[in-house]
């Protein structure tokens, strides 16, 4: 049991001279060395000596310890030596080095100048609004500030620039859409809802003349004519006009016969007729009045006019006649015989 106790000793210790510098290798400085590192490298000669290893079989000499290991003196470049290019891909600049106006609805094309010192071929790119072929075709509306990026690059290494793109505003009248005429008849509505834009996208009021005022009209029967309508529309510096005509037929409103019914007289009464004749488009009425009763209105029975008779009354606007019949009943009124006349009979 103890041969194998002083065997992994052994073993130990031999591996830990292997692995560490020889304590040979150098000389300790004596006016460094303390008594406690004294005490060790006595009790290693000890053991050594103990373990009966032999110096030339055992000890590192200094030549095959630089065989051993070989140190490779690194110099570091100074920080000022150093490229920038060589610390980063990319060169960014963060600050707004151009600034671009246009005004609105106009073509905006960048020309890049872009050299590269090695001569490199070199592609560029842009941030939107812009296009690839940094293009940008404006539009009303589009006013206002945009920051684009332009980024260059050897495919290798890149550079970018920020640009300020300034759009101006310009003001333009509202569009109103085209209007057609319209024609319609008495009695219909009409409804007109113009459709108006404005390329700035500004409010827009929009105002239309009489009788189309509220945008809707409704026609009765005295509203046959033609009308020239106006439809404004003002973004409250610029107003736009169309105009279209609006034309509204003629309905005839027959006229209309009252004041008049059925008579009943005794023979020898008058009989008189006074009809009233209305007509709502105003038109100029001829009345008649059939016999007996006649255009008058007035008839005068004897007493042989004993019976019925229907008497028609008509109204005539020129465009349309209205009839009415009224029924005239005459009673019969029995009379007395007369002597007109006596005188002598001649044979």
């Amino acid at each position: 049991m103890k041969k194998v106790v002083v065997s992994i000793f052994i073993v130990m210790v031999f591996v830990f001279l292997v692995g560490c510098l020889n304590y040979k290798a150098y000389e300790l400085p004596q006016e460094k060395v303390s008594d406690e590192d004294t005490s060790l490298v006595d009790e290693i000669a000890r053991v050594e000596t103990e373990l009966g290893l032999d110096q030339n079989s055992t000890e590192l000499q200094p030549e095959d310890e630089e065989d051993e290991l070989v140190v490779e003196e690194v110099v570091l470049p100074e920080l000022d030596d150093i490229n920038e290019t060589d610390l980063t891909d990319v060169i960014n600049k963060d600050e707004i080095t151009h600034t671009i106006t246009v005004k609105e609805n106009e073509l905006l094309s960048l020309k890049v100048n872009v050299e590269d010192p090695d001569n490199d071929s070199v592609m560029y790119t842009f941030t939107k609004p812009l296009n690839k072929s940094g293009e940008w075709k404006t539009n009303y509306g589009d006013a206002g500030e945009y920051t684009v990026t332009l980024t260059a690059t050897d495919g290798k290494l890149s550079s970018s620039q920020k640009i300020k793109l300034v759009v101006d505003r310009v003001n333009v009248p509202p569009v109103i859409a085209a209007l057609k005429d319209l024609i319609v008849n008495e009695g219909e509505v009409v409804v007109v809802e113009p459709k108006v834009t404005d390329p700035n996208s500004d409010a827009v009021s929009v105002a239309i003349s009489e009788p189309l005022k509220s945008g809707k009209f409704m026609t009765d029967h005295t509203s046959a004519g033609e009308y020239k309508i106006i439809v404004m529309a003002t973004d409250g510096e610029l107003e736009s006009k169309e105009t279209f005509v609006l034309r509204i037929n003629d309905v005839n409103m027959l006229p209309q016969i009252s004041g008049v019914q059925d008579v009943t007289v005794k023979e020898g009464e008058t009989v008189t007729l006074k009809p009233v004749v209305t007509d709502l488009d105003e038109d100029q009425i001829k009345l008649s009045i059939t016999e007996p009763v006649g255009n008058s209105g007035v008839w005068k029975t004897s007493f042989t006019d004993h019976g019925e008779y229907m008497i028609t009354i008509t109204a005539d606007d020129g465009k349309d006649k209205v009839t009415k019949k009224v029924r005239v009943q005459v009673l019969d009124v029995n009379m007395p015989p007369q002597i007109v006349d006596v005188s002598i009979k001649t044979k």
